[in-house]
């Protein structure tokens, strides 16, 4: 049996970067409507300093994460990615939006390391 996240893995990254995947993803799988910024700023540090900003009027940190939560990480040192918590044959993964592969995948949360990622933390959106 396929998982939702399948429809989304292979999608260009020129549609949406990881933050619109997880807006389309929350409306379409989940019935939430997220209102994030439009527009986000260039660069490492723009983008970490507006997650950090933001995050709280968006979310509420989680300890027992379900499917759907988001999934905040940490690249290159920054507050940089957020992907979408899901649970395929009782392993956790993310799907999220990569630059650098220049599409949308799906990833163990094990093996994000593998690729510079680190899980900072899950997220219920509000």
């Amino acid at each position: 049996m396929r998982h939702w996240a399948d429809q989304y893995v292979g999608t260009p990254y020129v549609e949406y970067d990881c933050a619109d995947l997880c807006v389309q993803v929350q409306q379409a799988q989940f019935n939430k409507a997220i209102g994030l910024p439009a527009s986000r700023p260039n660069g490492l540090r723009g983008v970490s300093d507006m997650i950090e900003t933001l995050q709280d009027d968006f979310a509420t940190p989680t300890v027992v994460p379900v499917e759907g939560d988001a999934v905040q990480m940490i690249g290159r040192g920054r507050l940089n990615h957020i992907g979408i918590l899901c649970t395929i044959n009782h392993e956790p993964h993310v799907l999220h939006a990569m630059k650098n592969a220049g599409m949308t995948v799906l990833h163990k949360i094990v093996a994000l390391k593998d690729i510079g990622l680190i899980v900072e933390g899950y997220y219920k959106w509000k």
